[in-house]
């Protein structure tokens, strides 16, 4: 060692000198020399800290993510539901009316045979109950296309007995000069009112199938 300075090492045939250490980092190595085991259980503990908080932060998007996706189900579910019960309700709305329209047909029938004594009397009775809206065919429409085909064919076949009858009010049949027109009239609108029996009979049975 030269006097006054640092230690001198021969490598390879030349010196080399090293610096010397200073105090305060002698001071530090030996205190973390010393202290290793202590410093190894923090710095585990800080990891278990931080590994605890991701697995909590996790868990969270987690959970986020489920509720999301049962709130989703739900909405599936719910949304299945309406549309069941807005079949239904088309069902039962195109049902009552078939049932109502062939109700006014057995009506109309027997009636069919007596349009010279009603215009006499004066008491053929409004028509009107022939006639159904058209939206009834586009509520049918989104049931089955057979039914509202059938249906719309039972429709055209009641106005047009409608037609037949209302032709047969404003007769002059006094003496019974008309008689002709009036027993022509009754086949006619009673041949369109059984085709529109038919038709709705047909609609309702697959009305009947679509429903069970």
């Amino acid at each position: 060692m030269r006097r006054g300075g640092a230690p001198v090492t021969r490598v390879s045939g030349r010196n080399t000198q090293w610096a010397p250490r200073s105090p305060p980092l002698n001071h530090l190595f030996c205190w973390i020399s010393q202290n290793a085991a202590g410093l190894t259980a923090i710095f585990t503990f800080i990891y278990l800290v931080f590994t605890i908080l991701i697995f909590n932060e996790a868990r969270k998007s987690a959970d986020a993510a489920k509720t999301s996706a049962d709130a989703a189900a739900g909405s599936v579910a719910l949304m299945s539901k309406e549309i069941d019960q807005q079949a239904i309700r088309r069902q039962t709305i195109v049902r009552t009316y078939v049932e109502a329209a062939i109700k006014t047909i057995g009506v109309w029938n027997a009636k069919t045979g007596e349009l010279a004594n009603m215009n006499s009397l004066k008491s053929i009775p409004p028509t009107d109950n022939l006639i159904l809206p058209n939206s009834v065919v586009e509520l049918a429409a989104l049931i089955d296309v057979q039914a509202a085909i059938k249906l719309s064919a039972a429709l055209t076949e009641m106005r047009l007995a409608r037609d037949v009858i209302e032709s047969t009010r404003n007769v002059d049949n006094k003496d019974g000069k008309n008689i002709g027109h009036f027993e022509r009239a009754g086949n006619e609108a009673a041949k369109h009112l059984d085709a529109a029996t038919e038709s709705l009979q047909k609609a309702y049975l697959v009305l009947g199938k679509q429903n069970g």
